[in-house]
């Protein structure tokens, strides 16, 4: 029994780097690693996610413990603490609750809601003028919940390319 060579159609157009025709199995093949890398860097983005949630919780954890010494800028000069105990209760209970929702997955609270939240600390700080230290140690809920969203959209963005692309197979009898 003699063998021969598989040669694929070409146009007379077509030059050796032209486009390549993939059977189906070398489609699945190719989609599949494209998947399964989309998958590990999906869940690396996530774990970053949750350690930096992780650290924000317990940087406001500290904070709510012993107020006077603040985490963030312990390096730099002392901030003017929000006087009000009551106030500062709230708002590490709002940041930390912020924290809470995302890091168990909920994912509860609309984009929207959770900057209005994490936006009202750093207005009541600029509201009752305390210094830009104060103001940026409260703007860390803003950044961690912008952070959440870019990795949460990047996730969601990678999956649906990953659809797209499944979506995209053809029939290519012969290649």
């Amino acid at each position: 029994m003699d063998l021969r060579r598989r040669i694929t159609f070409k146009f007379s157009e077509e030059t050796e780097e032209g486009p390549i025709l993939l059977d189906d199995q070398e489609q699945e093949e190719v989609i599949e690693t494209l998947r399964k890398e989309n998958a590990k860097s999906n869940k690396q983005s996530i774990s970053m996610m949750k350690i930096v949630l992780l650290l924000s919780t317990i940087l406001h954890i500290i904070y709510f413990i012993n107020p006077t010494d603040d985490p963030l800028l312990i390096l730099l000069p002392r901030a003017n603490l929000v006087d009000s105990t009551s106030v500062r209760n709230f708002l590490v209970q709002a940041g930390v609750g912020l924290d809470g929702n995302i890091q168990l997955g909920n994912y509860t609270l609309s984009p929207t809601l959770a900057y209005a939240l994490a936006f009202v600390a750093p207005a009541v700080c600029l509201f009752l003028k305390r210094s830009w230290l104060t103001v940026a140690w409260w703007s860390i809920t803003v950044c961690v919940t912008y952070a959440v969203q870019l990795v949460l959209e990047a996730a969601a963005q990678g999956d649906e390319h990953i659809r797209s692309l499944e979506a995209m197979k053809y029939a290519a009898p012969g290649a």
